[in-house]
């Protein structure tokens, strides 16, 4: 499973540096490792935003700098000149320490190509979200400029229902993976107030993952195996949401949230919430098979209800050598003499179901609350 590197957004223009901080300082604890911010927006017309960078800013990339942070600050060509940068001149933004800047409009080909041969070492990074001008800057910076200077990454969309379409994201993800360039995407948190725009829920790259919980969004994006860096858009996601994307990043296997029968006996509920699953590479049409718990613990006949879509089954006593097999239904089925209903896995893991079918990654089910 591909290691992902995670971030938060801030937004100096928006809150105190002394809540910032606080944040900034939880998200290092956490192993958070990228910082996105704009020195633009109120340049781009955001209410109560900054005309141009203060010593906020100053003091948020000085914190990143010594939390080992690396920062990413999108500007537009307007801002650039402001800060006293030439495209042979990168000093100005070098002394500030910033990491990577991200162009959000205003430069050619050729003047980008000429800010990757910059000799500090500092990223420029595209937005990935208008793949149709990308590919032959590539090929130009390929040959005259330097690619170890360039990566890119999609674009956030504050305003609902203007997200981006979940395979078109990767399919764009997938070419600059072949290329050799870094990518990466937005997730929302649903905690954070709505501080880039006030009539919106969330700042996500993919629409899909407006309204889910951020720690889903993210292993759907990480379990494509195209992004390499993978971002809250939102400007203060909770706690919880910080802690819950930071565990996912964590793991090597896929979690698959589930709720399981309240009744189910101990050695059965073990077994189901703590053993690593893979789903045979023999993908039946019906269900997802793993049978890595085959005839681990003894399972009488119990529950032989009808299996609706997402219900988790185990293999009876009936089913002989089967018994104990995990099964979860792809589509509605009736009941089944040799599988007992066990649990229901959640909605919001359907696109996870299937990133792990054909043994693409090893799942785990992770039990959910039962709320009355």
């Amino acid at each position: 499973m591909r290691k992902v590197e995670i971030g938060l957004s801030v937004y100096p223009d928006f809150y105190r540096f002394e809540v910032i901080e606080k944040q900034l300082r939880l998200a290092k604890e956490l192993g958070y490792t990228r910082v996105f911010t704009s020195i633009q927006l109120g340049n781009l017309g955001f209410e109560n935003a900054f005309e141009r960078p203060n010593q906020d800013f100053a003091k948020l990339f000085n914190l990143c700098r010594e939390l080992g942070i690396k920062s990413h600050v999108d500007l537009n060509a307007e801002v650039f000149e402001q800060l006293g940068a030439k495209l042979d001149d990168l000093k100005p933004i070098v002394d500030m320490n910033i990491d990577v800047i991200r162009l959000d409009g205003g430069f050619v080909d050729e003047e980008i190509v000429q800010l990757t041969n910059n000799p500090y070492g500092l990223i420029i990074e595209d937005n990935a979200s208008y793949p149709d001008v990308l590919w032959d800057r590539v090929d130009q910076i390929k040959a005259k400029g330097n690619i170890a200077n360039y990566r890119a990454c999609h674009n956030f969309y504050p305003r609902n229902e203007t997200g981006l379409d979940f395979d078109d994201a990767v399919g764009t993800a997938e070419i600059f993976d072949d290329l050799e360039v870094g990518c990466g995407a937005f997730i929302t948190s649903q905690s954070s107030p709505r501080d880039l725009n006030p009539s919106g829920q969330g700042i996500p790259t993919i629409e899909e993952h407006r309204f889910l919980p951020p720690e889903i969004a993210f292993s759907e994006l990480r379990n494509t195996g195209v992004f390499d860096m993978i971002l809250f858009g939102d400007g203060l996601p909770s706690e919880a949401d910080l802690r819950a994307v930071s565990a996912i990043a964590m793991k090597d296997y896929v979690e698959i949230e589930a709720w399981l029968d309240k009744d189910l006996p101990a050695d059965q509920h073990k077994l189901l919430s703590e053993t690593i699953l893979w789903s045979r590479p023999d993908q039946p049409k019906l269900l997802l098979r793993a049978t890595q718990t085959r005839k681990k613990v003894s399972v009488p006949v119990s529950r032989c209800l009808a299996r609706p879509y997402l219900a988790i089954t185990l293999d009876n006593v009936l089913s002989n050598r089967y018994e104990a097999e995990v099964q979860i239904m792809l589509e509605d089925l009736g009941p089944s003499q040799v599988a007992n209903v066990v649990g229901q896995v959640k909605s919001t893991c359907k696109r996870l179901l299937n990133q792990v079918k054909y043994k693409q990654y090893p799942f785990k089910i992770k039990e959910q609350t039962w709320k009355v």
